[in-house]
């Protein structure tokens, strides 16, 4: 033993020793040397550190066994039970206890090993692409897929292989473009994910090794440095200027300084952004190094947890569109089984082909084939569209989902700002001045005095110096791309110092190029949160350290301004400059620079400091402090200790950063509002900090902030998940302004808004907006700056992160809705019309008292196919309307009264002229024989007895096919007249009625082909019937539209409420 250590060595029995020593290498080494006295015991040593309180299971090695021994109560315990409080609250110590580990010698191989078969490997279960198979199914289970699968069914035992082949025509189309549509979707995420599982840095039994993040387990000491992904939560145990990225999980880009010691415990859990001292699976390394012990690996990681959380929301559900047309089609599809039972007993119940045929034929009518493939593939045009607009769509019913919005979720940073910090405002004590210019920009950047607006000369004085002192304490780089634009490289505040100086023309390589040169740095401390380094210029002839000055583009000249205390101002030849947070930077002052003055700090100055430094803050800016101070009698000799260095300095000023809105925000927001949608933004951001950006982009204003009842429309996510559902729904206005918003505050706006009947989309890029963007009606992920987590869960990808963006797409989807509104009204109407005109047609006998059909099957199916399914996919081309964002959300859905008007008015009108156009021409004008067997041509015989009911037919045929082509041009707009319609906007639709009109023609007068296929003769003077017909329905149509224009009130927008109210009760 040895008596320095006071090693001391007991002996109580022959099977073990008791050994108490100070933990020193020295004491450690003494150790070793008493094991292997005893190199044939088999000895089992457990080391209690009382400095540290651990327990540590060591492994010893005697005459080249190795033996390794665990005491027998030692176990492996979930740390969330073994802790007595969660892992940030808990010190390093309790945390070493706990999962049984050495900071300095990590786990035992063979330990770790036993602790990965009990927790399983580190990575995330569930996720993934859906499979082809998958979404192949899920095409096919909708109503009228189904209905449409029925009357196949049908009409293949009916031998009818014609109305067989349109309609599997019909249901492959439709197949096919929601199947590649959904599947190149799945794909492009697919390709977006990164596939390999990062590498981890691990202490095992005392050496450092490289191991695959799925091999990290609870209690892992695991080593951390610049550009990492962290593979596990951990707690940190060591930071040396450690700073984690975080805005995979919190949606900041501004990198988060990591800290030792446990957080305080008040009683309130802490959000996720402010555990400081605890590092997450998925964050990356931004700088510095830092030692941490893994807490929790896998599914109990909080991106774990989210992704739980993502699995078990809501799946594929349909939406309201898809509801109520699935129910259409069973409604329909019931309604068509009546119908064939109406012309079978209208017929004695006979079973004639004809019959059988005209029983399944009218059948069919009643069922809009043609709708399931409009509305695929009007969806699909609009998905292509909206990718023009740098919209990836990644699910088909989200297109038509967007038009009934009422509310965006929007986040902050990277969607309404620019994930870009740029400086806006530079304040010294003698002048205010606002900086203009975007992002890295160096274009069209002005410097105007904040309070009067008038350009301010910052060529020389105190701006220009403290612009000088910032470009040259600081690491940043600034450089151009090939592609001309601007990158900055390094810490995102020093970046926008750069930029800063690069606006003033004083960027960094100018003044090192006229002659300055660090000669010494103290790089950022976080524990003092401030940096300086020492410069030297070179070039200056400038005697006894005078001040000197440095023009743009000219060489450095001397200035000498008289001062007190026998200082001077300006930029000396050597000198200290400093730069940090504002507290720590006046700290270390006794100066500030009034002008061309020096004043010595005092109380005054401190107070109106404060005041100035408070009103900076609440415009959101993160403010940077700097001073200097020259090099008097060799007072800054770069081998002094820092705190040496960084005292007596001169406060020069403050510059204030801020993450600026993008340009076009604002407007956005504004477009919104007149569309009825109220804005609403979620963001990690403090308090001040984001009620400022909502007021600049016009989310609020000033008199939005506090509202009736004690209700904020700014509130933190602290105070809002403290209410219950119940107390959030008895509030009187939901927040229009989340400040550091957790994840799971989100989810809960999300279903509170749910609760009040809004229709939500909620924007995201990071992996704890995963759950909200399932919960939200339209999930919308930023493909950018998004993680992969956030765009698979996502419904739509913005491709360039805009805000924008998103209102182009609630743009496009309000077109795409309206426009499906538009064809259902042509489509139903054509089915309106052809069971009434059917229906009561079947009253008319022939001399075998068997129906007259007043349409052949074949004509059915051509109506259903050439003159209504054709105009209604033009209909679905139909440009945006002018005023389309000032109209209210359609949070009416789609059988809105006016809708259930037109289809009436609409349908029956078409109905009664089709039947009053055959029989005028059979009985008005004809001799009304009606003749045997008119159903279908036999041959010429009958052709002669059937020939009034053959033009007859042909008659109505015309007339509605030619109404329902113009119906589609009625359509184009709900109210307008026709003769106001620009039909120009759609020259497909155009095309369509035209090519529509001539082919359907031509079907009367081609030999055979009327007869034999169509079953009806050409006509001549009937066109006088069907032109009065198709003026009368004209007259009628343009009727309804002015009654409702005169009746029915319009449609208009105007801003939105910005408040959501409590729903009534």
């Amino acid at each position: 033993t040895s008596r320095t250590n006071e090693n001391m060595l007991h002996q109580p029995n022959a099977n073990g020793f008791l050994i108490s020593a100070r933990p020193t290498p020295c004491g450690k080494n003494i150790l070793v040397r008493i094991f292997r006295v005893f190199a044939d015991e088999e000895i089992n040593l457990v080391w209690v550190s009382t400095r540290r309180s651990r327990l540590k299971s060591t492994r010893l090695k005697t005459m080249g066994n190795t033996k390794t021994r665990e005491s027998a109560s030692e176990s492996i315990l979930d740390p969330l039970f073994s802790l007595g409080s969660p892992a940030h609250f808990s010190s390093i110590s309790d945390i070493e206890r706990a999962l049984k580990v050495d900071i300095g010698s990590g786990l035992a191989q063979v330990e770790a090993k036993r602790r990965l078969d009990i927790h399983g490997a580190n990575r995330l279960e569930g996720g993934g692409p859906p499979s082809a198979i998958k979404i192949l199914a899920k095409q096919f289970l909708n109503g009228l897929t189904i209905v449409l699968g029925i009357a196949i069914i049908v009409s293949a035992i009916t031998l009818q292989w014609i109305e067989v082949g349109v309609l599997l025509f019909v249901v492959v189309t439709n197949t096919a473009v929601g199947f590649f549509q959904e599947w190149k979707s799945s794909r492009t995420m697919a390709a977006l994910r990164n596939m390999s599982a990062p590498a981890a840095r691990v202490r095992r039994d005392g050496e450092p090794v490289n191991l695959s993040a799925e091999a990290i387990v609870p209690g892992d000491v695991v080593l951390l440095q610049d550009g990492d992904v962290v593979a596990a939560d951990m707690r940190i145990c060591l930071s040396n200027n450690l700073h984690l990225d975080e805005a995979v999980l919190t949606g900041e880009p501004e990198p988060v300084e990591k800290e030792v010691d446990a957080l305080e415990n008040n009683g309130a859990d802490i959000p996720v952004g402010d555990r400081v001292n605890m590092a997450f699976m998925g964050t990356i390394v931004a700088k510095g190094k830092g030692v941490g012990i893994v807490v929790s690996t896998g599914m109990h990681t909080q991106v774990g947890k989210i992704a739980d959380r993502i699995n078990k929301s809501r799946g594929d559900t349909k939406t309201q569109l898809q509801i109520k047309l699935d129910r259409m089609a069973y409604i329909l599809f019931g309604l068509s089984l009546l119908l064939a039972v109406v012309v079978f007993a209208s017929n004695g119940w006979s079973g004639e082909t004809e019959v059988v045929l005209y029983a399944v034929a009218i059948a069919i009518s009643m069922i809009p084939e043609g709708l399931v493939a409009v509305v695929t593939l009007t969806m699909a045009m609009g998905v292509r569209s909206m990718a023009k607009q740098r919209a990836l769509v990644r699910k088909l019913a989200a297109v038509e989902v967007l038009g009934t919005i009422t509310d965006i979720c929007s986040d902050k940073t990277g969607t309404l700002t620019q994930a870009k910090m740029v400086a806006s405002r530079v304040w010294t004590p003698a002048v205010d001045v606002a900086v203009s210019g975007v992002g890295f920009s160096f274009k069209k950047a002005k410097f105007l005095n904040a309070q009067t607006g008038v350009k301010e000369n910052i060529d020389e004085g105190p701006i220009a110096d403290l612009i000088r002192c910032a470009a040259l304490c600081n690491n940043a780089t600034i450089s151009e791309r090939e592609d001309g634009s601007i990158a900055g490289v390094g810490d995102p505040t020093e970046t926008a110092l750069q930029v800063l100086a690069h606006k003033a023309k004083l960027s960094k390589p100018k003044l090192v190029k006229s002659g300055w040169k660090m000669i010494q740095e103290y790089s950022f401390d976080s524990n003092v949160k401030r940096m300086s380094v020492i410069v030297r210029h070179a070039v200056s002839k400038s005697k006894n350290n005078t001040p000197v000055i440095g023009r743009k583009g000219e060489d450095e000249k001397e200035r000498i301004v008289p001062a007190v205390d026998d200082r001077m101002v300006g930029m000396y030849p050597i000198m200290a400059i400093l730069k940090g947070a504002p507290e720590r930077v006046l700290g270390c002052c006794k100066y500030y620079r009034l002008g061309d003055e020096l004043k010595k700090i005092n109380g005054k100055f401190m107070r109106a400091f404060e005041k100035q430094n408070l009103a900076l803050a609440s415009l959101g800016l993160r403010i940077i402090a700097v001073a200097m101070k020259p090099d008097e009698g060799g007072n800054l000799d770069p081998e002094s200790p820092r705190e040496d260095i960084e005292k007596d300095m001169t406060f020069l000023g403050v510059v204030g950063i801020y993450d600026p809105p993008r340009p076009e925000s604002k407007s956005a927001v504004d477009t919104c509002k007149a569309a009825g949608i109220v804005v609403r933004m979620a963001t990690g951001d403090q308090r001040p900090t984001a009620a400022a950006i909502a007021k600049e982009v016009g989310i609020i204003d000033d008199k939005s902030v506090d509202l009736e009842e004690g209700h904020q429309g700014v509130m933190s996510s602290v105070d809002f998940d403290q209410l219950d559902d119940v107390s959030i729904d008895e509030m009187a206005h939901l927040p229009v302004v989340l400040a550091r918003c957790s994840p799971e505050t989100k989810v809960r706006l999300v279903e509170a808004l749910h609760r009040r009947g809004r229709f939500v989309a909620m924007t995201g890029d990071g992996v704890n907006d995963a759950p909200a963007l399932r919960a939200a009606d339209v999930g919308v992920a930023m493909g950018q700056s998004g993680s992969d987590v956030a765009r698979e869960a996502a419904d739509i990808v913005l491709i360039d992160d805009n805000f924008s963006t998103i209102v182009g797409a609630v743009r496009e989807g309000r077109r795409i809705f309206a426009n499906i509104s538009k064809f259902i009204v042509h489509l139903m109407s054509s089915n309106i019309a052809e069971v009434i005109a059917l229906v009561i047609g079947l009253a008319i006998k022939d001399e075998n008292n068997r129906s007259v059909f007043l349409l052949s099957p074949l004509q059915l199916l051509w109506l259903n196919m050439i003159t209504s399914s054709p105009p209604a996919l033009g209909l679905g081309l139909e440009p945006s309307s002018k005023k389309e964002m000032n109209k209210p959300p359609q949070t009416a859905g789609l059988w809105t009264w006016e809708v259930l008007l037109d289809l009436f008015v609409y349908g029956a009108s078409l109905g009664a002229l089709t039947l009053g156009s055959f029989t005028m021409v059979l009985f008005r004008f004809g001799d009304g024989r009606v003749g045997i067997g008119c159903n279908k041509h036999v041959n010429d015989a009958q052709l002669a007895t059937c020939d009034d009911v053959y033009r007859a037919r042909a008659t109505c045929f015309m007339f509605l096919s030619l109404a329902l082509l113009l119906l589609s041009l009625e359509c184009k707009h709900s109210r307008r007249a026709l003769w106001k319609i620009n039909m120009l906007n759609n020259k497909k639709l155009l095309l369509i009625v035209v090519i529509g009109a001539a082919v359907t023609v031509a079907t009367v007068y081609i030999p055979g082909l009327n007869t034999n296929i169509f079953v009806q003769a050409p006509i001549t003077w009937e066109w006088g019937i069907v032109a009065v017909a198709l003026l009368i329905y004209l007259i009628v149509v343009e009727i309804s539209k002015a009654l409702k224009r005169r009746f029915m009130p319009k449609v208009v927008g105007g801003p939105a409420q910005v408040w959501c109210t409590k729903r009534s009760k």
